[in-house]
This record gives structure tokens, C-alpha cells and sequence, in this order.
């Protein structure tokens, strides 16, 4: 038990949040003295007392985001400002977030938890309640309305400024009404990122992150502070609700999309190397299980796309098509003889061992580094 009278007995090397809020590496304990606290010697040669510490190991951060993910989730459950469990789980957010501010060692992670944090000593009583837009009891029919406005203007604040991202999810905490957020995917291969954007205020991640889960908890603990909310775009609040239910489906539409690569392919790192190296080309926007070959007419056929795609094959090769109205051929049958020139060309040029003979698509592999 870790009380004034008991304190814990650190172990050299283990990690702790000290009482100035840094995290240091414990060196030891200090020889106990008479009448006096049991204390800890740090890396820096500096004895603290123990009861004031915190340990900060891998195990104890892992419990500490368990927390504040919950306490942001209970906050979020309880809208209502005079409720003690409001109260309560706001204190324990801003208290996890203050603790693991000092004892999370990656730095995006840091940044990640400075962007949805309180500051300590926040006024709890001066938090604004989340609502809608209209009256002071929106009925389920302007919750809803309000809703899509929330995700038009998300969905359209992150696609105009990152035409790469992609596979947005939903953040609805357990028996929320609606998402207070989403998380999304951006880049390709080894290099995909994950942001975040916040429903009620439209707040977004300074920097991405390396896993959603990061940008899970952010969106949960942003959500749940104060916050001026995010102006309907004009035209959003002109329209009907079938009229916005018609936007954030296309939005979803395009939201669900990748450039240049179907989005389960993404994560290919053979796949990313060819985009990059056709970085120059207007990439086509593909939706998940995009069918090239499929005519005019059938159920798969998708017209939109129109662009450069590009597929994994095998053995470490991939494909490059080029692709109109979604079809990689002309109406006639024939292949984009220019386009297809052009893009075995640029593999050459680069060093990629082009595979003879394909005519309609361009199949290459990638040299070795």
C-alpha cells in the first residue's frame, strides 16, 4: 500500500513521477533515518520522499490511459453539470492526464495528451453542457440534424486539408447518442498516421499519431472540455435533414476512399514505393474492393474512379493501371497504350524490373536497396 505511513519501496530502474510532476529513474532507496519519511535517491543524485511519488513503468502508464479513457467516457455519459459523477470523472480525467503528461516517454504521445488536457484547477462549474443547436430540449429530430451538420463539417474540415486520409472511425463512448468524434488513417506503408477531429468544437491533433488508440483518447478527452462549438458551414445549415443525410453520405463516400490504392492495400510496403515513385500522377480515388474489370452496367462497376491505381501482385510486384470511368480499358477494349508507356518508363527509369508482355497494366518489382 502506497500511504505517507507505507510507503512503496522502489526498485533501481524503475521509472516514477516525482512531486515536481517529472519523471526521473530511481537509483535506490535512501538510508532511512529516524523520525524521518522513507525517501528515494533519483538519476540526478536528489532524494525525494516516497509517499509523494508515483511509479511510472510501463504497466502503471498502461493502467493510467485505462482511466482516462474511462473518466472521459463517464464525463461524456453525464452531460448534465450538476451531476457529483460529472464532477467526479472530470477531476480523475484531468488527474490522469497530469500524471501521465510527465510518465508518457514518447513525445507524440505527450503532445497528444497536452491537446485534449484541462488545465488542473479548471473551474468545473464553468464547463459548458454539450447540446445541439435550437431549443434548449432539441427533439431527437434536431439532435440528428445537428449531428450530421457536426460530421459534414468534420468529415469536410479533414478531407480538404489531408487529401490522403481515410478510414474514418467513429468515437461514441458507451451510451453516447452520438460520435464526439473521429479518428482517421493518412499516408501509406510503414508511414500511415492516425488524427483526430472532435465533433462539438471541431478541434483536430496538432501532430498525428502512431496508433488510433492515441488518437481515440485524445478525440475522448478533448470532447469532454469546454469549448466553443464549431459553426455550421452555411450551406449545411440552409439544408434539410434529407438534404444533409445526402452530404455526409457522399462525404462517407469519399471519407471511405484512398488515393491511388485500394484501401485494403494500403499498409503494402511495396505498394507505398510505387506511389511514392508516381507521386507526379493523378492518383484515382479508390473505394475498398475496387474491380477494374467490371463492364458498364454491373453491380461493381463504379464510374468515378478515374486515375492511377495500383495493386499488390505476386512475389513482391505490383501492378500500375490506368484507369477512366471505371474501367482500366476504353469502351472499345483497348488499353491506355500512352498511359501505360509512360508509366513503364518511369519504373525503368527507377531501376524496377518490368515484367514483358503485359499490355493493359504495367506489373513491376521493386529493386532490391
Amino acid at each position: 500500500m502506497n500511504t505517507p505511513a507505507n510507503p512503496a519501496a522502489f526498485q533501481p530502474g524503475d521509472r516514477v513521477v516525482c512531486a515536481d510532476g517529472v519523471a526521473r529513474t530511481v537509483r535506490g532507496m535512501a538510508t532511512q533515518r529516524p523520525q524521518e519519511p522513507a525517501c528515494v535517491v533519483t538519476e540526478d543524485g536528489v532524494e525525494w520522499i516516497a509517499a509523494h511519488c508515483r511509479r511510472a513503468n510501463r504497466e502503471d502508464v498502461a493502467a493510467a490511459r485505462t482511466v482516462s479513457a474511462y473518466a472521459a467516457a463517464l464525463a461524456q455519459k453525464n452531460p448534465d453539470l450538476n451531476l457529483p459523477q460529472r464532477s467526479a470523472a472530470l477531476a480523475d480525467l484531468d488527474m490522469a492526464l497530469t500524471y501521465r503528461d510527465a510518465a508518457e516517454t514518447d513525445a507524440t504521445a505527450r503532445n497528444t495528451i497536452a491537446a485534449a488536457h484541462s488545465p488542473a484547477g479548471r473551474d468545473l462549474a464553468g464547463l459548458v453542457t454539450r447540446r445541439g443547436t435550437g431549443a434548449d430540449d432539441p427533439t431527437p429530430e434536431g439532435r440528428e440534424e445537428a449531428a450530421l451538420q457536426k460530421e459534414a463539417c468534420a468529415l469536410f474540415a479533414v478531407l480538404s486539408q489531408d487529401g490522403h486520409a481515410h478510414a474514418f472511425q467513429r468515437v461514441q463512448p458507451f451510451g453516447a447518442e452520438h460520435p464526439v468524434g473521429w479518428t482517421y488513417r493518412t499516408g501509406y506503408g510503414a508511414n500511415v498516421r492516425y488524427g483526430w477531429i472532435t465533433a462539438h468544437t471541431g478541434k483536430r491533433g496538432a501532430t498525428t499519431v502512431e496508433h488510433r488508440w492515441q488518437a481515440e483518447e485524445a478525440t475522448a478527452g478533448a470532447a469532454v472540455l469546454a469549448g466553443t462549438a464549431v459553426p455550421s458551414q452555411e450551406h449545411c445549415a440552409a439544408m434539410t435533414s434529407a438534404e444533409l443525410r445526402e452530404l455526409v453520405d457522399r462525404l462517407r463516400d469519399r471519407a471511405s476512399r484512398t488515393l491511388g490504392v485500394d484501401p485494403r492495400h494500403v499498409l503494402d510496403q511495396d505498394v507505398a514505393a510505387a506511389l511514392q515513385l508516381l507521386a507526379a500522377w493523378h492518383f484515382a480515388e479508390v473505394p475498398r474492393g475496387f474491380n477494374p474489370a467490371a463492364k458498364e452496367g454491373c453491380e461493381d462497376h463504379d464510374p468515378s474512379v478515374t486515375g492511377l491505381v495500383v495493386v499488390p501482385a505476386a512475389n513482391g510486384h505490383v501492378t500500375a493501371l490506368w484507369v477512366e470511368n471505371g474501367r482500366y480499358v476504353t469502351p472499345a477494349g483497348d488499353p491506355f497504350r500512352a498511359q501505360c508507356r509512360a508509366l513503364r518508363q518511369e519504373f525503368e527509369n527507377a531501376g524496377w524490373k518490368v515484367v514483358p508482355g503485359t499490355v493493359r497494366v504495367v506489373t513491376a518489382h521493386r529493386p532490391t536497396p
